[in-house]
Parts: structure tokens; C-alpha cells; sequence
């Protein structure tokens, strides 16, 4: 298992995300959401490499996108149906998942993922 290490915005994110997932479809739902953003960032230490993971390294060299869908099946309790949400990362030189942010499946990755040189 590699080790994960979640950044301050991809942290802001999903608190972000979580907060509106409790607004607009309540706190069992909010739970269940948290509990597949966990799952999928244990899937990710698992294998980096799994069914799912893209590379994007048109936007942002060396960086990979995850979708949440692709780990409904493994998440514990009632299944979130639509997943909206991408984990964006990349894997350092110590091997470790750095999770850079997470998107909704909507945001521009380009406007958020490239650095202040292009990608």
C-alpha cells in the first residue's frame, strides 16, 4: 500500500463537497459520500494503477485522474448511485498518492490543475 497524503485544497474540497452533499441531500447522504471518498483514496493506496485511473498529462504532466463511480462497488453500507466527483493526484518521488484536489466531474481541471507556467 502506498501511503496518501491529501493537500489543503484537495482537503478544502471535500469538505466543500461534503458540506453541500449535507445541504441538499442530507446528513445520511453526506455520510455515505464521505465513506466512498475514503474508500476511493483507499483503493487508489491499493493500486494507483487500478480500473479507472486516466492520465491527464495533456492538462498537468504526471498527474491522474480517479472518478468516485469506480468505487461504489467496494464502499461499505448503501451505494451512492451518481458519484460527481474526481480525485486528481499525482505519485511523488517517495512513491507516495498525493491527492492534489477534487472535482466535480463539471469543473474545468485546466483552470485549476495547471500551474502558474502552463501545463
Amino acid at each position: 500500500m502506498r501511503r496518501i497524503r491529501v493537500t489543503g485544497p484537495a482537503r478544502r474540497d471535500i469538505i466543500k463537497i461534503l458540506r453541500r452533499s449535507s445541504a441538499e441531500f442530507g446528513d445520511q447522504a453526506q455520510q455515505r459520500y464521505r465513506r466512498l471518498i475514503d474508500q476511493a483514496l483507499q483503493d487508489l493506496s491499493e493500486n494507483a494503477a487500478r480500473v479507472g485511473v486516466q492520465s491527464i498529462d495533456d492538462i498537468r504532466e504526471g498527474y491522474f485522474l480517479y472518478h468516485l463511480k469506480w468505487s461504489r462497488k467496494t464502499s461499505a453500507g448503501l451505494p451512492v448511485r451518481q458519484p460527481r466527483h474526481l480525485i486528481a493526484f499525482y505519485v511523488n518521488d517517495s512513491d507516495a498518492i498525493i491527492v492534489a484536489r477534487v472535482f466535480h466531474e463539471r469543473q474545468m481541471l485546466y483552470r485549476h490543475l495547471v500551474g502558474p507556467d502552463g501545463p
